[in-house]
């Protein structure tokens, strides 16, 4: 919603505190010209050719000067309360005639001067209330925000309570989603039950949503390769984003899995993809994960995070993760 009232009109005029007096003719709106520059636009003659020494004509000629439109000098006539005319040359000799010679200027007829006076009285009863409305909406927007904003950081707080209750209770990790290593090599083991690990998540890091203003909470999707060979995320972390690649190990069995993370700060866009862009999350048997992640504006922070969500289907996932894997892949040193 904008601050400023829309123009009020009365055909063809119409007014805004900003542009004054417009007139409207074939759909274009013109100002009033002044009397001194409308007298050298109607008295303008080209320059003379130029030649050269020779008396040849030069190739570069003196510029001339671009005439304005029908329907500017139709719209001067309405400004200076003269009866328009159909053609061009018909409108500027009018204009031209009632100047009645140099050194002379027009004057804006009373009725016109009336007429821009009662819409701009108009404009003025409008511009209150259309302002009243804006400041109106704004506070119920700072309101909504500011109460979002709470909402944001008690969800926040009771999850980090969650994590700290079972964290007192020693909650194990989820084994059942170990990486191993089959025939040798580093990757995620097809036996692990992925789609357990697939899923959106709702996170928590109170080093980021304390240091800076976050519009939404912290959201983290995940979802495996069609090979299984990687687990592939995409995170919103309101002051930043990007996306998270697992990276390979040949440490054993284990619940925790390392990430490499690329992506670009959500104000001024810079991107960052430097080799400390790391995660390493360890998965829970209860849908949660904690963890720590760097960041060269945080350094290194603690983060939770709680499953809340699933994705439609396999189908659409191996598109949104081979759209994942496109923009980490982008984002290097000679992007």
């Amino acid at each position: 919603m904008s601050a400023y009232a829309s123009p009020v009109s009365s055909p063809p005029f119409h007014y805004t505190s900003s542009s004054g007096l417009l007139v409207e003719v074939e759909g274009h709106r013109h100002k009033l010209c002044r009397s001194a520059r409308l007298y050298e636009l109607l008295t303008y003659k080209d320059p003379e050719p130029a030649y050269t020494k020779k008396g040849k004509l030069k190739i570069r000629q003196p510029p001339k000067q671009q005439d304005e439109t029908q329907h500017f000098y139709e719209a001067q006539m309405i400004h200076y309360g003269l009866k328009p005319l159909s053609t061009k040359t018909a409108t500027k000799n009018a204009l031209l005639n009632a100047f009645k010679g140099p050194g002379t200027a027009l004057t804006v007829p009373q009725e016109i001067r009336k007429i821009q006076d009662d819409l701009a009285t108009e404009y003025s009863a409008k511009s209150a209330i259309t302002k009243k409305k804006y400041e109106e909406a704004l506070a119920s927007r700072k309101i909504a925000e500011e109460k979002a904003r709470k909402k944001r950081k008690q969800d926040e707080a009771d999850l980090m309570a969650e994590f700290l209750e079972e964290s007192n209770k020693k909650a194990k990790p989820n084994s059942e989603k170990a990486l191993k290593i089959p025939n040798g090599k580093a990757r995620l083991n097809s036996s692990v039950d992925i789609a357990t690990l697939s899923g959106i998540y709702t996170v928590a890091a109170p080093s980021i949503s304390n240091g800076w203003d976050c519009d939404g909470p912290l959201m983290l999707s995940l979802a495996p390769s069609s090979t299984r060979s990687h687990l592939w995320g995409s995170f919103d972390f309101g002051v930043f984003k990007g996306k998270l690649r697992s990276i390979p190990t040949k440490e054993g069995a284990s619940d925790t899995i390392r990430f490499h993370w690329r992506g670009r700060e959500t104000g001024e866009g810079e991107s960052t993809y430097e080799a400390e862009n790391t995660a390493k999350l360890t998965f829970l048997t209860n849908g949660k994960f904690r963890g720590k992640m760097y960041w060269d504006c945080c350094g290194k922070f603690k983060l939770v995070g709680k499953q809340t969500g699933n994705h439609p289907d396999s189908n659409s996932m191996e598109s949104e993760v081979k759209r994942w894997k496109q923009d980490y892949w982008e984002l290097n040193d000679v992007s």
